[in-house]
């Protein structure tokens, strides 16, 4: 594991983590933009509610876009089994034919 010193809403965070000193600030940037745009918006005094409102909102970007790959995935799961099914159910000389 490496060590890393990051900043995050005007703090600084000792991190240890396996990733690359890339990814680990690109975190910190992400989790830093968000709670700097919730407490403009809300006009949060306290820095705990703020970052639970980051974490919040963080986590909901997430699972929506999670959302949004798996059914993507069911759908082209699905139209790729239909496509085998009509494949599987042609007369043998149009499969022969490729």
């Amino acid at each position: 594991m490496k060590n890393f010193v990051v900043r995050v809403f005007g703090s600084e965070y000792n991190i240890r983590s396996d990733q690359d000193a890339d990814y680990v600030l690109q975190v910190a940037e992400i989790v830093d933009r968000k709670m700097k745009e919730l407490s403009t918006q809300f006009q949060q005094p306290n820095t705990v509610r703020t970052a639970v409102l980051a974490s919040m909102n963080l986590v909901d970007e997430y699972l929506q876009q999670s959302r949004s790959q798996q059914e993507w995935l069911r759908r082209r799961v699905g139209m790729l089994i239909e496509k085998l099914d009509q494949v599987i159910k042609a007369p043998c000389s149009v499969r022969d034919s490729s």
